[in-house]
Order: C-alpha cells, then structure tokens, then sequence
C-alpha cells in the first residue's frame, strides 16, 4: 500500500500501512530487546529528500553494518517527513556513522545518535513562575541550590516597565536537579515550591522543538481557544503560554488571585474542580 515500506530479510519482515509513520521492520531473535539495548543501537537521520524512499536509505546504511530496523516518519499522505531512525543489530558501528558526511539520493543528511528513551524527558532547565518583584535573584539562587548546581539564572526584563517579569529559567549543570525539583513531573504537570510566604510554580523547560514542549503549547493554544482572553496561571498572573516565547505579557499580573486560582468564574460548564478556572 501507498506510504508502507516492505523489506525482506533473513529474519522476520513486518508491513506497516500506518501513516503516521511507514515502518521496515525485521524483528531479529535471541537479542536483548529492551529500550535502553535499542537506544543504544538506534540513529537519527534528518534532512532527507522527501522522495527518499526507505529501501533507499536501508541500502545505503547497511554498507556500515547489519540493520534491524528503518522507521520512516511519513504524514498522514504517505509523505515523508524528512527524518527517519534506524537500528542497526551491533551498536559498535555507530560511532564510525556519525563522524562521517553522508549523501543519499543527491542530498547531505545529518545522522547523530538518536536520544534515549530515558533521557527523552530529561532537561537542565527549569521554569519558575509566579516571581513576585520583592525576591531577588540571591533568593531564588540560595532555594534552588537545593536540587542541584546552578549554572545560571535567566530572567526577562519588561520592555515597557523595565522591569523584571513574573518568571525566570534556572539553568542547571544536569538533568538530575530538575528531576528533584518537579519530583520527574512533565509539563503540564508542575511543582508548587514555597520561598518565605510566595508560591513558585515550577515545571521543566525543554526546547522548542521538543516534543513534549510542542505538546504543552499546543494544549495551551486549545485551551484559549476555548477561554479567549489572558490566559492565567494558580497565581492569578498571565501564564506562561509565552505568547510563543516573544514573552509579551507573560506574568504581568491581569485579574486579580481568587482563592489562588486565576481568573473569574465561568459558566457551570466551563467550570473545573471547586468552580473555578482549571487551569
């Protein structure tokens, strides 16, 4: 079928007719296949052509070594997406790929090793909202240092007010501080920590282009489309939706708290727990 890649091998061959991704699979016999195994075994190709079928690229990588898998990422039309992952059967061989340029079909991609499961929720970065302008940055510092080394501590400053906004970023020197400090949560989950008498939101910050940061916003985007107007955090401030991170607004204080949630009430059927905005 259109958008399915079909390969033959020694071992097992499994057809996938999915569209959100086209899979050329053989599943090999007497491996270890857990996850950790296969991350360590697995590539990342990006920047394919997007008429760069998956045979194509299986023919090209096997001159390194003997490939397990070749998953293909298409959209919905079968179309590539311009990436795939590749397993190879003996993760030796990776090293040698990555340090080497690669052309397949015309066209230099970039192949680098494919992140692993475990650290696929990890960041050293931290969101820390609610600031209020009276806690300095030693403060702040002096709390944090609890979980882990800071590297640094980014604040944003309010073009119009000059002014420190409502949230800053700390920086970390690994991923282990901001496990202990959001207790492994991921967004949108989040971690109240107390300094003195103030409530600090925290939720780990991941990149952009982060799949789980892409979620996050996407359900922010939902969630004003369905409460149009500011958007709040727990503390009554505008929520860190970012404006897609030109930080225009971001925390500046909007309605005022109610009992700790942001934002007036709505209709019985917009109202979550206790009545009052979910959110």
């Amino acid at each position: 079928p259109a958008g399915a890649y079909v390969s033959s091998t020694e071992s097992h061959t499994t057809v996938t007719t999915d569209f959100t991704k086209a899979v050329v699979s053989t599943q090999s016999t007497g491996m270890d296949d857990t996850i950790d195994d296969i991350d360590s075994r697995k590539i990342i190709v990006r920047l394919l052509d997007e008429n760069t079928a998956g045979e194509t690229i299986r023919t090209y990588f096997t001159a390194f070594g003997a490939i397990n898998d070749v998953d293909l990422k298409v959209d919905e039309g079968g179309k590539s997406r311009g990436f795939c992952f590749i397993t190879f059967l003996d993760g030796s061989v990776i090293d040698k790929i990555v340090e080497q340029t690669h052309v397949i079909d015309g066209k230099e991609v970039v192949v680098a090793r494919a992140i692993p499961y475990k650290d696929r929720t990890k960041t050293n970065k931290l969101f820390v909202g609610g600031l209020p302008e009276s806690l300095s940055e030693e403060e702040i510092s002096a709390f944090f240092d609890q979980f882990g080394t800071i590297e640094k501590i980014e604040t944003v400053i309010d073009q119009d007010t000059q002014r420190r906004k409502h949230f800053c970023f700390i920086v970390f020197t690994n991923t282990e501080a901001v496990e202990k400090a959001v207790n492994g949560k991921n967004p949108p989950r989040s971690v109240v920590h107390k300094i003195g008498k103030f409530r600090l939101e925290c939720r780990k910050k991941f990149p952009e282009g982060h799949p789980i940061q892409k979620k996050f916003k996407e359900m922010r985007k939902q969630q004003m489309e369905i409460y149009p107007g500011p958007s709040l955090d727990t503390f009554g401030y505008s929520y860190y939706g970012y404006s897609s991170y030109g930080y225009p607004g971001a925390f500046q204080p909007t309605y005022p708290p109610t009992f700790g949630y942001g934002g007036p009430l709505r209709p019985n059927s917009q109202r979550g727990a206790f009545g009052y905005r979910p959110y």
